[in-house]
């Protein structure tokens, strides 16, 4: 599911992310506000999941210390509106956790 080009960005920041060996991972999906509230919340879980799988193979973290969780689209951060605001809008966050 994951693009080549995220793969990339996904592996540089993996070299930041073994910077915390201790703290646990935390990574939100969201979409744009496209489809159904259903159809947003299964797409935003997946993305979140994909990216926790990714780094999990990239030795990151093992699976017990990433979390995802999927928000659909109840979180944009960009005007829904337009297609540049849908863009940003359709995105995946990495939230380092307190120890």
């Amino acid at each position: 599911m994951l693009q080549e080009s995220e793969k990339l960005k996904l592996q540089k920041i993996s070299e930041l992310l073994k910077a915390f060996p201790d703290n646990d991972l935390l990574i939100t999906g969201h979409t744009a506000m496209a489809g159904t509230q259903q159809a947003r919340q299964k797409l935003s879980e997946e993305r979140a999941a994909a990216v926790a799988n990714y780094l999990v193979q990239l030795g990151v973290k093992d699976a017990y210390h990433i979390f995802s969780q999927g928000l659909g689209g109840e979180k944009p951060i960009a005007d829904n509106s337009t297609e540049e605001g849908k863009a940003r809008n359709r995105r995946v966050e990495i939230t380092i956790l307190n120890k």
